[in-house]
């Protein structure tokens, strides 16, 4: 009777182990499932007339350059940064939530630069019209 006491042991927490892992996974997934996808790190919406070239450069702590694209909008054209991602982890672990330093360059003589909050839920909204940049969530 010992041995099968000891195995009745061994499956129950063998059972016990995937389910834990099982409940940790779908509480680890539970708010992307409830709110969707992270949100993109930052958009840009070419609401203008023109078409434009625009360069966005992203820098993390101490202006360490982490993002550099530039893009050649059409008028109502718009993009975001990253497309889509690949795994719903990846923008925690790649832009985890902390201030970032926008600077967006509109046709190589236009300007901007400005203080953004990045986490899962939030990014940069980079607005174009009439030739003017607005950058959306600054830190007030």
């Amino acid at each position: 009777m010992g041995i099968k006491m000891r195995k009745k042991t061994i499956i129950m927490i063998i059972v016990s182990i995937i389910v834990l892992l099982i409940i940790k996974e779908i509480i680890d997934f539970w708010p992307y499932f409830m709110v969707g996808a992270p949100f993109p790190v930052f958009g840009i919406y070419n609401q203008d007339s023109k078409n434009h070239s625009i360069n966005v450069k992203v820098y993390y702590t101490y202006n360490e350059l982490i993002i550099n694209e530039t893009y050649e909008l059409e008028s109502l054209q718009s993009v975001q940064y990253p497309e889509k991602w690949d795994d719903y982890d990846d923008k925690d672990e790649l832009y985890p939530r902390g201030t970032y330093k926008i600077e967006v360059t509109l046709d190589n003589n236009i300007n901007k630069t400005q203080l953004v909050t990045i986490d899962t839920w939030q990014g940069a909204s980079i607005r174009i019209d009439n030739e003017l940049i607005d950058i959306s969530n600054p830190i007030a």
